[in-house]
């Protein structure tokens, strides 16, 4: 068979030069399997397509190939598949190559639309509609619908991460705001620690005053003129109660009427919330008859009209209670503290002198003999009393009348809710959250045990691509990398390191473009210059044409001796700028399709059959014998027994798709950076890994 015979062509057309044109824009490249011709095309073949100036050239032709020899079956089918793809329409375009005119004769398949896709396309508008499709076509150069919907996609990604992002902000902080409002309440313990010239409060009455700038300002009557170390010793950090008793006349006028006390002077004998004596505390008790030279103090309605009215201005917040220590009182210490409808009255005074001496014709008992009954239990219950109130059976007037009198004589405050379960809602769901974290961490950390230490497995023969894709990479690190694959403890002839040069890139602070580093490297002629071969690119546009160089040989290291294949990613001669650059997803699915390709006896494009030439009869091996492929960066380096490790593994378990190996960092000691990352590093390529594991899938 003549080497004629073998050979696929590309039909020619003339260009304004007269010279000739493949349908890619290459001049005068051709395939060959040989490898020997350069320019095989048949004339009278050209010929007829310069007699046609209107006929589309293809990219393979359609030559007739006798049977015998190799590839003529896979040639053919690539002829018939060429011949299907490239036919074009009055519409034009191919429909291949990102055109959204399709050709006449090219074959559209209709999917249903699924119900998710439905859905998810839905939702997708409802995220985005405020952009309107003009405005993406005019400034974001967005000309087709479907590149428009993708990238609505992606912003409604955007705003669903966003709407998350809130959504947390709200559970952590929102939502404790909505159970447990910011409550401005101080306990008696809070007050006491106020008791200086810079800071002194006060509380009285259930609330909580700062007298701070008051106590500097003279106030009081000419007999009893008030100073600031006077406040400070009897008055800063207590509750002040006592001070300010209340005629029951004044609070209780239903009970206690003018004929019962005509001069205002039946009172309670109120020591205060924090049972301070107000004679042993040196407290001026702010009644009618202390100082008869005082006009506001002879109004029995002095606290309500004069003291209440000044000291508003300087209120701080309510006063609070624990309730455990309300019911300590009451349970242990036999006192009347009780809590209504979580409002605190202390009514020790109140039964003090109803059960005294002076209780005569029980002038004391002013309050319903029902409402006394709760309130002294003798220890039974809690001190909350609240279904009991509310189990009175009474009349409105006289609810309203028995509490407006406690309410005014005995309240001291409010039970400090803000231990309760729903105020620490939020804190105990966030620990749960912590402990579940801390969970995961911990049982990744024992799954991670399982990648200790093992046996040393037999190395298997079975043949491996071991894939390197190449960007800007340096020598050193290249170097680094092609040692450690070629010295892997695995039989030479059973590998094959497959490198992939991503376009004709200078890395930064490299002298010489990556693909002449990478065949300095390998020891291939410097003046060897192999032909440009086309393929179909990941790319959009006349960017899916794209032309690549393939080279192979031997390569030896340290006693080792493994084949090798390198494809330069060239670009087309219109490319100017970071030529035959397509990115790694490409490089990864070029060689991914190639072996798709050869295992489903596909049609290939021109470079596919190269490296299936160069594999079969350069190297040597049939590319139907490779099973599994090892991919790394060009900056790692792949540990000596690694790939007998992961062929072994999935050699033993034929359920298992692919294997992650464990990544770390080969110069940990370099910087205090770097030694931060032998953490993260640990953490997601060690203790992740090992966790996802169990559950089959590794991501």
């Amino acid at each position: 068979m003549d080497s004629q015979q073998r050979q696929s062509h590309y039909h020619l057309r003339p260009d304004e030069t007269g010279s000739t044109v493949n349908d890619f824009g290459s001049r005068g490249m051709a395939y060959s399997r040989s490898g020997g011709v350069d320019n095989p095309f048949d004339d009278q073949v050209s010929a007829s397509h310069a007699g046609n100036p209107t006929q589309r050239s293809m990219l393979f032709g359609n030559a007739q190939l006798p049977p015998g020899g190799f590839g003529n079956e896979k040639e053919a089918q690539m002829d018939a598949l060429a011949m299907k793809e490239n036919k074009t329409g009055p519409a034009g375009g191919t429909g291949g190559e990102g055109n959204v005119d399709k050709g006449e004769h090219e074959h559209i398949e209709d999917l249903e639309t699924t119900t998710s896709r439905r859905l998810w396309v839905f939702t997708t508008w409802a995220l985005t509609w405020w952009i309107p499709s003009p405005l993406l076509s005019l400034c974001g150069r967005m000309k087709r619908p479907d590149v428009r919907m993708a990238w609505r996609e992606k912003v409604a990604i955007c705003v669903m991460i966003v709407f998350m992002w809130f959504f947390l902000l709200f559970i952590i902080i929102g939502l404790g705001l909505i159970l447990c409002p910011k409550e401005y309440v101080w306990t008696l313990d809070d007050v006491s620690g106020r008791a200086t010239e810079k800071s002194s409060y006060v509380a009285l009455r259930g609330t909580v005053y700062d007298v701070t700038d008051f106590m500097k300002q003279k106030h009081g009557t000419s007999a009893y003129t008030s100073t600031m170390d006077l406040i400070l010793q009897s008055f800063s950090g207590n509750d002040i109660n006592a001070s300010f008793p209340i005629p029951v006349r004044v609070a209780c006028p239903q009970f206690v009427t003018a004929k019962d006390d005509p001069n205002y002077l039946y009172f309670y004998p109120v020591q205060g919330a924090s049972e301070v004596d107000p004679d042993q505390a040196n407290m001026f008790q702010h009644t009618m008859n202390r100082d008869p030279t005082s006009k506001k103090l002879q109004d029995p309605n002095f606290f309500a009209k004069y003291a209440l009215p000044t000291l508003q201005k300087f209120k701080k917040g309510g006063v609070v209670w624990k309730f455990d220590w309300i019911n300590s009182m009451y349970k242990d210490q036999s006192k009347y503290w009780r809590v209504i409808n979580k409002e605190v009255f202390n009514l020790q005074p109140y039964f003090d002198a109803s059960k005294g001496g002076l209780n005569v014709n029980k002038k004391y008992n002013i309050l319903d003999s029902r409402l006394e009954e709760i309130m002294d239990q003798n220890g039974f219950g809690t001190a909350d009393v609240t279904k009991d109130w509310d189990g009175i059976s009474w009349d409105a007037a006289t609810r309203e009348s028995n509490y407006n009198c406690m309410k005014n004589l005995f309240y001291v405050g409010d039970v400090d809710d803000r231990q309760s379960v729903r105020c620490l809602f939020t804190n105990y769901m966030l620990l749960a959250f912590a402990c579940v974290l801390m969970l995961v961490v911990l049982v990744k950390f024992l799954t991670a045990l399982q990648f200790g230490n093992k046996k040393r497995p037999v190395p298997p023969s079975k043949f491996v691509v071991c894939q390197v894709p190449c960007y800007t990479e340096d020598d050193e690190s290249l170097i680094k990398t092609i040692n450690s694959l070629t010295a892997l403890e695995y039989q030479d002839n059973n590998k094959l390191i497959f490198l992939i040069c991503d376009g004709n890139i200078i890395g930064s602070g490299n002298d010489k473009p990556t693909p002449r580093i990478v065949i300095d490297i390998l020891g291939v002629d410097p003046e060897y210059d192999p032909p440009g071969r086309d393929y179909l690119a990941i790319a959009e546009g006349s960017r899916r044409h794209n032309i690549g160089k393939v080279y192979s040989g031997l390569y030896e290291f340290e006693g080792h001796v493994v084949p090798f294949m390198v494809v330069v990613k060239v670009g087309t001669p219109e490319e100017a700028n970071r030529s035959g650059n397509r990115g790694k997803r490409d490089s990864q699915i070029l060689l991914m399709s190639f072996f798709n390709k050869v295992h489903f006896d596909l049609p290939m494009t021109p470079l596919e059959l190269e490296m299936f030439h160069q594999i079969r009869h350069i190297i040597g091996i049939d590319p139907h014998s490779f099973e599994y492929i090892l991919q790394v960066d060009a900056d790692t380096e792949v540990m000596p027994d690694s790939l007998s490790r992961l062929i072994a593994a999935c050699s033993s378990d034929q359920r298992i798709a692919g294997i992650c190996g464990e990544t770390m960092l080969g110069n940990e000691g370099k910087s205090w950076t770097t030694m931060m990352q032998v953490y993260e590093y640990f953490i997601s390529h060690h203790m992740a890994k090992a966790f996802e594991s169990l559950f089959g899938s590794v991501t």
